[in-house]
């Protein structure tokens, strides 16, 4: 590093470890995001609500996804032709571990059949 200016390495980990972070929280959204479509498409088939929630807790655990979500809050609504499901998650970032978690939320609407 001496063809570094002092302070650059710090402030590339920094960028690293930002960049790995937001990494980190799009993989968790994205997650969320199929777990409630998943759960969409269970209740779109007429299952019940435990189905519905069975499916959705299923596709969180078999994502491979460590840690799992904490606090997942799964909100099941059946109301006419259609099969909603609402998926609050609060998600720790990785590296600033002593910042807030970032709340974050999954919503997939099917039409029933």
């Amino acid at each position: 590093y001496t063809f570094l200016p002092r302070g650059v390495p710090s402030v590339l980990v920094g960028l690293l470890t930002g960049v790995t972070d937001l990494g980190y929280l799009y993989n968790h959204r994205l997650v969320l995001t199929n777990a409630a479509r998943e759960g969409a498409r269970v209740g779109a088939l007429g299952r019940t609500d435990a189905e519905v929630r069975t499916a959705v807790m299923t596709y969180l655990q078999d994502s491979g996804f460590k840690p799992l979500p904490t606090g997942a809050e799964v909100a099941i609504s059946q109301a006419g032709d259609t099969s909603q499901v609402t998926i609050n998650s609060t998600v720790p970032c990785l590296f600033a571990s002593t910042g807030p978690a970032i709340t974050m939320r999954a919503v997939a609407k099917m039409r029933r059949e």
